[in-house]
């Protein structure tokens, strides 16, 4: 919890998910052993807008976690470590094996010594506790504002004051003052932090520092908040004015010091802003190369109106303090184009400048600058040298002289070096100081592992949080503005996708045109989202397309095709198998052009094998690959990838339900195929059982619906039908009818065109099936009707029997059920007449179910026992879990209890086996009906416990059902949905 989210088993490290798993981890290991609500877990993820099936996705998240914590547990039993408690969750964990509670126990001990005026204790205390201390929860930024975030950095500021006290009392002010100063400078308007630094400042007899802490505060109190300094600044202001206070234990040094990340234990001496603390010049052995000390200060002018990345300028103040187990002495801050890397850099070292008091060194060393190509180094190491003071006659000749001389004259001095832009590590490594006290900054569009390997920091700069951006833009705005149209700016954020480059200028063009609303502008960013023409710039350096051109023309051949071609991929992400089909290649050989995008942050991969990018990349893409490729190269693309989809899918749909009638092949379709397209990643492999479908699906499910729109857009009608054809069961599975529905209206529209009446008709059923999983039963009796018609008119007896099952459950939904066993007869003899022996094994059980409900228990066991007898010998499990379910439920009508409750258990078995968790649910929820029939409260509470657990899962409306039959109502025997 201290630092990045990390779970341990043993000694091997589990895999903690995605940042919002990790976040409802953190969460939940937050809250120490007490339930955390869904609305609470939903509040803190999607403190704006939380997606449509918010539900699922929670659960998603929580199902991942109980695999990781408890990888032995069955499906069927319940969780112990994550269990589910009302409409949230609760984590059992053992509090030793969690840093926060062993931070917390500390800081509780250190309490009650600093209560007991014990400061030996507390100094011991806040020393192991500051010790375990990094920033919390620092790669789920996303809880960075959450209360329960902020009580831990609240509790690690106590423990930060405890020490300084302790160590004040103690005489050992010198060794918490650089802690003291990094803690001012995090919290510029925090009183507490800065009555500290004033504190150790007297205790260390250095009261004109201490009155520069307290007037520097007092002013910007004043300015930034309007107010003056509260009790605890005023009294140690009130210290400083008695001029006979004296600290007699307390060891003055000659001069202030400060210890940085790989610094020696006898720090080095440092002199008040604008001294140098080396007295004499440093040279080569032997010379006096230079004239004189020099405190160069070569950044570049600040940010204006700096906002947010808050998490990343700690990140850096640790690491350049040595704070957080972050000690180094280079940090390399990488990121896509126009992220704002430069920007945060330059910020932070004006922010830490006071660190560096021997001089700050700057270069832009244009890794990726189109014209000019990078900078030479021995140029940038003359320029150093120089604003060292060495005379330009005195300069060595060679590089490796002018690298000896300049490290030679950082030893022993506090210099800062940021160098901006770098293309690769050999263009930085001779640019590095090797002095112990200086700290270097490389900012690079490109991740430096060579510098890694070495002992570099890494810090990967992502886009900015919706809250950031939204501060960004609204700090270049005035008031009145925003309070006219604050949704136009939410527009703005999201035309802009959050990249700071794009935010800048569509803040410099609204700043330009006062009179511009800014609904009017969001509204042209709306009208233009399909090329990047609102973020061009005649300055490149604020042109969008310029911007990302440098990254994209510094790329190889193979990954630059890549890139282009997945701008016409729809999104949102896209995995290693369907980018060698887009790429059409093999799997083997598109992961170097994958890895290549991803270095130069041209891609993300945000989880294990799938890759994303923003959308004003994805759209830049785009505009290369219409600039670049051909048509018919880009209509072979998103042929490959469509029908790639189509063939996993195909596959994934026959696992969950074999014996659902299969979709017509999709032939190759007329000017699209040719010679060589491949209509798959060569050397990856599908799904190849019933979880991994499922899991499969779950993870595409928002591509594949993008994908449909698409092909459909393309002219691909074939393909259109088949992959809407192919999702129908997963959809219906995991209660996704609204996306059902639109997918089969797509369907439908392609089928037409296609001019295939069979197509047609299976579409219009299935549509159907969507509208009457909705309610709306008036649209799905005109789709069926629609469907009879269309099979009449074909022939096709098996259709015809296929939509009259459909009719039998469209009117059982309605609760007229002798209507639905008319259409289940009818459905059982036009099956015999084909001779389709899977469709009159599910439509006896059909004809059992109905003859159940109408009150006909014994005909209902007879028929569903003859459909249990063929689905056996068919080997149907899905059906023949259908059909225990059917007897199991007649027999209960019936008073049999008992024969009734194995069913039951029969039909779980079965249903959980083919991996149909809805099903799974009713049967279960049946099974505690019997149970508590038969007067074993017990069981049926733990079955109706586990049927809520999957309902709840799969976000179905049932799970309040199933809460109100836990609390005493009992549910009806409806089957369906």
């Amino acid at each position: 919890m201290l630092g990045p989210v990390r779970l341990w088993r043993g000694v091997a490290e589990l895999p903690a998910g995605p940042p919002q798993r990790r976040a409802v981890l953190a969460l939940l290991t937050l809250a120490a052993g007490q339930p955390v609500g869904r609305d609470e877990l939903v509040d803190a993820l999607w403190p704006t807008e939380p997606p449509r099936r918010v539900t699922n996705v929670l659960q998603t998240h929580v199902k991942h976690l109980r695999r990781v914590l408890e990888p032995g547990r069955t499906a069927r039993k319940p969780s112990r470590v994550l269990p589910s408690v009302g409409t949230g969750y609760r984590l059992a964990v053992d509090p030793v094996a969690v840093d926060l509670y062993r931070f917390r126990r500390l800081v509780d001990e250190a309490r009650t010594a600093h209560a007991a005026d014990d400061q030996a204790r507390v100094w011991e205390l806040t020393g192991w506790a500051l010790n375990l201390w990094q920033t919390p929860l620092a790669d789920v930024p996303m809880l960075a504002g959450h209360p329960r975030t902020a009580a831990m950095t609240t509790e690690s500021q106590l423990v930060i004051s405890w020490r300084v006290d302790a160590a004040i009392r103690m005489g050992r002010a010198a060794e918490v003052l650089a802690l003291v100063r990094a803690e001012a400078r995090a919290r510029p308007l925090d009183e507490p932090a800065q009555a500290d630094l004033m504190r150790c400042y007297l205790a260390l007899g250095r009261r004109a520092e201490a009155f520069a802490v307290f007037e520097s505060t007092r002013r910007r109190l004043v300015a930034e908040l309007g107010v003056d300094p509260g009790a605890l600044l005023t009294d140690a202001h009130r210290e400083l004015l008695e001029p006979d206070r004296s600290t007699p234990a307390v060891s003055r040094p000659a001069a202030p010091s400060v210890t940085l990340a790989g610094s020696s234990a006898v720090e080095e001496p440092i002199g008040l802003a604008g001294s140098s603390a080396v007295e004499q010049p440093i040279g080569l052995a032997g010379s006096s190369a230079v004239e004189q000390p020099i405190v160069p200060a070569q950044l570049p002018p600040d940010a204006v109106a700096f906002v947010g990345r808050t998490e990343q300028l700690r990140w850096l103040d640790d690491v350049a303090t040595g704070g957080a187990s972050c000690r180094s002495p280079l940090a390399v801050v990488t990121g896509t184009a126009g992220v704002g890397k430069t920007t945060l850099a330059v910020h932070w070292s004006h922010r830490a400048a006071e660190w560096f008091p021997d001089g700050q060194l700057y270069a832009d060393l244009r890794g990726f600058d189109a014209g000019t190509g990078p900078v030479r180094v021995d140029e940038v190491m003359r320029g150093f040298l120089t604003a060292l003071g060495v005379a330009t006659e005195r300069m060595p000749a060679g590089l490796t002289a002018q690298v000896g001389l300049y490290r030679s004259l950082l030893v022993g001095r506090r210099v800062l070096v940021l160098l901006d832009n770098a293309r690769c590590a050999d263009q930085v490594r001779p640019l590095l100081p090797s002095s112990a006290g200086c700290f270097a900054v490389v900012t690079s569009r490109v991740d430096q592992r060579g510098l890694v390997v070495t002992g570099a920091r890494p810090l990967s700069l992502g886009l900015m949080t919706e809250v950031e951006a939204r501060q960004l833009l609204t700090s270049r705005f005035d008031s009145p503005r925003v309070a006219a149209a604050p949704e136009a700016v939410d527009q703005l954020v999201a035309a802009c996708a959050r990249l700071p480059l794009a935010l800048a200028i569509v803040a410099a063009r609204a700043t330009a045109q006062p009179q511009l609303p800014l609904a009017a502008l969001a509204s042209q960013l709306r009208a233009g989202a399909s090329d990047l023409t609102a973020f061009a710039d005649e300055d490149e350096s604020f042109d969008i397309r310029a911007v990302f051109s440098w990254s994209y023309r510094a790329l190889p051949a193979d990954a630059s095709a890549l890139f282009r071609l997945l701008g016409l991929h729809p999104g949102p992400d896209i995995s290693v198998a369907a980018a060698a089909a887009l790429a059409g290649t093999t799997v083997e050989e598109v992961r170097r052009p994958l890895e290549q995008l991803t270095r130069a942050h041209l891609l993300v991969e945000h989880r294990p094998g799938r890759y994303a990018c923003h959308g004003l990349l994805r759209v830049y893409a785009a505009d290369l690959a219409r600039a670049v490729d051909p048509e018919s190269v880009r209509q072979d693309a998103v042929h490959r990838f469509t029908a790639h989809y189509l063939a996993w899918a195909t596959v994934a749909d026959q696992l969950i339900s074999p014996y659902r009638p299969p979709g017509r092949p999709a032939p190759g379709e007329p000017g699209v195929v040719r010679a060589g397209a491949s209509p798959v990643g060569l050397g990856a492999e599908p799904p190849s059982e019933t979880d991994t479908a499922f899991d499969w699906f779950a993870a595409e499910c928002e591509v594949l619906l993008a994908v449909i729109n698409q092909a459909a857009a393309s002219g691909f009608h074939r393909l259109t039908c088949e992959l809407a054809w192919s999702l129908t069961t997963f959809l219906d599975h995991r209660a996704q009818w609204h996306d059902q529905a639109t997918v089969q209206r797509i369907a439908l529209a392609a089928a037409g065109r296609l001019g295939d009446e069979s197509v047609r008709a299976r579409t219009h059923r299935g549509l159907a099936r969507a509208y009457s999983r909705l309610g709306r039963h008036a649209d799905a009796s005109r789709e069926l009707r629609q469907a009879v018609l269309l099979y009449a008119a074909l022939g096709d007896d098996v259709g015809l029997a296929n939509t009259e099952m459909s009719l039998a459950d469209s009117c059982e939904r309605r609760l007229r059920y002798a209507a639905a066993l008319k259409h289940a007869e009818r459905a059982l003899a036009l099956y015999e007449g084909a001779g389709y022996r899977p469709g009159q094994a599910n439509a006896l059980n059909a004809v059992g179910w109905c003859r159940a409900l109408l009150g006909d228990h014994a005909q209902a066991v007879t028929y569903s026992a003859r459909a249990l007898r063929l689905h056996q010998r068919l080997d149907d499990r899905r059906g023949a879990a259908d059909s225990w379910d059917s007897i199991g439920y007649a027999n209960y009508r019936r008073g049999r209890h008992r024969s009734a409750a194995h069913c039951f258990r029969h039909a779980v078995t079965l249903f959980r086996a083919v991996g149909d968790r809805f099903a799974e649910a009713l049967s279960l929820a049946r099974l505690g009906d019997t149970h508590h029939a038969d007067g074993d409260p017990e069981a049926s509470r733990e079955d109706w416990r586990l049927s809520l657990a999957i309902l709840a899962e799969l976000g179905h409306p049932k799970a309040d059902e199933m809460r109100a039959r836990l609390a005493g109502s009992s549910l009806h025997g409806q089957r369906s949905a």
